[in-house]
């Protein structure tokens, strides 16, 4: 009986250590990483406003390669480069269709050249659609 007793409260306390917030175990490195991380996705953001999508892009790659311990702002950087992409491929598609109309577009050959990558810009436009939402959906909190 006292075997149990024991057990059972050896248990508990166990358990309990285990149910102390996960954040008071985060290094200061890993800290520092994720508030100059959450800053470089505010820099990326910013780009990303002003169409600015390939600087947006390695904005991003460098805080990857910068700061491996920045496990969340890593992963807001997955969505955000969805995001990038997503808009990058909306921007050529609405150039494309309103080019074939433009006077800045006056031969034949170009329009053809135009119809032709319209549909793959499109399958393009899908695709990131549906990896935005998959990535979201596979998120991961690592605080």
């Amino acid at each position: 009986m006292l075997r149990l007793s024991l057990l059972s409260l050896l248990f508990l306390g166990l358990s309990c250590v285990g149910c102390h917030e996960k954040t008071a175990n985060v290094s200061s490195r890993r800290r520092a990483d994720e508030i100059a991380g959450r800053a470089a996705l505010a820099r990326a953001r910013q780009q990303l406003a002003t169409q600015h999508y390939d600087r947006a892009r390695a904005t991003i790659r460098t805080m990857r390669q910068a700061h491996p311990h920045a496990l969340t702002a890593r992963e807001d950087g997955i969505l955000l480069m969805d995001s990038i992409d997503l808009a990058a491929t909306r921007t050529a598609i609405d150039q494309l269709e309103r080019s074939p109309h433009s006077p800045d577009v006056p031969d034949a050959h170009s329009r053809r050249q135009g119809s032709t990558a319209l549909p793959e810009l499109y399958r393009r436009l899908r695709f990131y659609e549906r990896k935005l939402q998959h990535d979201h959906r596979q998120r991961k909190s690592h605080d």
